[in-house]
C-alpha cells in the first residue's frame, strides 16, 4: 500500500453508488492509504445544497463498512464562502511536509479551475487526480494548458514519491447515476433503490429528504 492520502471533494447531495464505486476504484488504482470524503459547504459557484448535517450523516452511513474511507468536515465549519485553496493549506499544515496528498476532482471541475481562487497554487500543497470517462476528450484553454504543461504526470507512482505538485488524469468506469437525477426521481416518488446504498435510502425516507415520502420504494 502506498502512503498517498487522497481527498474526494463534492456536495454528496446525496452520496450514491456511483460515488462509492469511483472511490473504490481509485483506492485500487493508486493503492491509497486512505481516501477521505470532503463534503463541501455552499460552493461559490453553485446554489445552496441540502443541510450539511444530513449530507454528513448519509456519508457516514455509506462508508461505515469501509476502513479505508474517512470523512473530513472542515469545509462545513469554515466561515463562508469556503475555498479549496484554504482547505489544502490547512491539510498541508495538518500533515506536515512529508506526507503525499492528493485532491480528487472531476474533469468538469478541472476545466473550471481558472474560476477558482488562487487556482494556480493548488499544486503547491497537493497533487490533483482528475477523473474522467474513458471516451472524454477534454479541450484545455490556453491558460490552463500552460499551467498544466509543467505539472502533468503519467506515472502514478510519482504521486507517492513526491508530496505534491503533479496533475494525474485517470479514466474510471462510468456510472449512469447522478445526485441531480436521484433528487428528481425522489421528488417524483420514483424508485431509486438501485442507485443508493441501502442505509442512505432508508435515511432519506426517514427524514423525508428531497421530497421523498413513505410511498417511495427507495
Amino acid at each position: 500500500m502506498s502512503k498517498l492520502i487522497a481527498y474526494f471533494g463534492g456536495s454528496f447531495d446525496p452520496i450514491h453508488q456511483g460515488h462509492l464505486a469511483t472511490a473504490r476504484e481509485l483506492v485500487d488504482v493508486f493503492a491509497l492509504a486512505k481516501l477521505v470524503f470532503l463534503p463541501t459547504a455552499l460552493s461559490p459557484l453553485k446554489q445552496q445544497s441540502l443541510a450539511s448535517l444530513h449530507r454528513v450523516a448519509m456519508l457516514k452511513l455509506a462508508i461505515q463498512d469501509d476502513s479505508v474511507f474517512a470523512i473530513d468536515e472542515q469545509e462545513l465549519h469554515r466561515p463562508q464562502p469556503s475555498y479549496t485553496i484554504d482547505t489544502l493549506r490547512c491539510l498541508r499544515t495538518q500533515y506536515g511536509t512529508q506526507q503525499s496528498l492528493a485532491l480528487i476532482m472531476g474533469m468538469d471541475s478541472f476545466l473550471s479551475l481558472p474560476k477558482w481562487r488562487d487556482w494556480q497554487q493548488l499544486t503547491d500543497f497537493a497533487h490533483l487526480i482528475v477523473v474522467s470517462r474513458p471516451d472524454y476528450d477534454a479541450q484545455f484553454r490556453t491558460e490552463l494548458q500552460a499551467w498544466l504543461n509543467n505539472r502533468r504526470c503519467n506515472d502514478r507512482l510519482l504521486l507517492e514519491y513526491q508530496t505534491h505538485g503533479l496533475v494525474y488524469f485517470v479514466a474510471t468506469q462510468p456510472h449512469a447515476v447522478s445526485s441531480t437525477d436521484i433528487r428528481a426521481r425522489l421528488a417524483l416518488g420514483q424508485n431509486t433503490s438501485a442507485t443508493l446504498p441501502p442505509r442512505v435510502a432508508a435515511y432519506i425516507q426517514l427524514h423525508h429528504l428531497y421530497g421523498a415520502t413513505a410511498t417511495n420504494e427507495s
